[in-house]
């Protein structure tokens, strides 16, 4: 304390050089925080910047009119797809209802009937092409089209079997449609559904020969189907018998005119062991209904 009240003039000095040593620090400290900030963010903006650079495309103007100009033509195509699909698909009558789908399919059953009489064709007992509900009862009026849809396509396959002379129609399973269950309740959302399938199962037997027409027949089907699972079964289910060593060897060819000579009673000898089998054919299909594109969104 003596020293600072004898030397008046140094102790002002020693004081102001610590006060102007802790404003020279805290400057110092100040300045180095926001050389630290403005260094981040600089670093943040060449790493975004070069992030930017290196996608692909790069978001510049060019690069986004050739992005739009490639969804448009993306949906354009699609468009054209729709368009081609729909040839695919048998249109759904609108003006059907429940009276006149069970009209018709009594029809078509009658016809069916008559037909496979004619062409020797068996049928199930009371077949009703997979509708049987129907015979007494009339469909929803949601889902007549649908059912009159799924009527036409299922009656030009069963008729082109029965135009080929099958041997008979075995069965016809016909999973329900979705329209024929009740509406859901108001307010409840349904998921979009890009399409829609109608499996049906028939089985029949036939000639190896006209099952091969039968199956190729489904080419020229006017509905867009799907063959899901096939499954062939032949009426020849035991090999055919193997004979001894004699009746493998090659035998001679008998003179006709020689004496003893074996009638033409005897020399049937001869048996066709193989394509004389029928095939059962239990084939699993499926309607498919393409769901019309949404409408684009302004």
């Amino acid at each position: 304390m003596n020293w600072f009240k004898e030397n008046p003039f140094l102790a002002a000095l020693v004081a102001v050089a610590v006060v102007a040593g802790g404003a020279l620090g805290f400057l110092g400290f100040q300045s180095w925080t926001a050389y630290s900030l403005a260094s981040e963010s600089y670093t943040a903006a060449v790493t975004k910047l070069h992030g930017l650079q290196n996608k692909v495309p790069f978001p510049s103007e060019a690069n986004l009119k050739t992005v739009q100009s490639a969804l448009d033509d993306y949906s354009t195509r699609i468009s054209s797809l729709r368009a081609q699909m729909n040839k695919m698909e048998i249109p759904i009558d609108t003006s059907i209802t429940p009276q006149l789908f069970q009209d018709g399919l009594r029809a078509a059953v009658n016809e069916l009937r008559e037909k496979a009489a004619a062409n020797n064709v068996k049928l199930p007992d009371n077949f009703y092409f997979g509708f049987d509900q129907y015979q007494a009862q009339v469909p929803l009026e949601a889902a007549s089209p649908f059912l009159n849809r799924q009527l036409i396509i299922i009656k030009g396959l069963v008729g082109r079997l029965v135009d080929l002379k099958v041997s008979s129609i075995d069965g016809l399973v016909r999973t329900p449609l979705s329209q024929e269950s009740a509406a859901p309740a108001k307010g409840q959302q349904q998921a979009e559904k890009v399409l829609e399938k109608f499996p049906f199962e028939i089985s029949f037997t036939a000639e190896q020969s006209k099952f091969r027409v039968a199956f190729n027949s489904l080419l020229a089907n006017e509905q867009f189907l799907i063959v899901r699972s096939l499954s062939l079964q032949n009426s020849a289910t035991q090999a055919p018998a193997r004979g001894g060593a004699e009746s493998l060897a090659p035998k001679p060819t008998p003179d006709p005119f020689a004496a003893g000579a074996p009638t033409g009673t005897e020399q049937k000898g001869l048996q066709v062991i193989l394509g004389r089998e029928l095939v059962q054919a239990t084939m699993r299909l499926e309607i498919i209904d393409f769901a019309e594109p949404p409408a684009a969104k302004n």
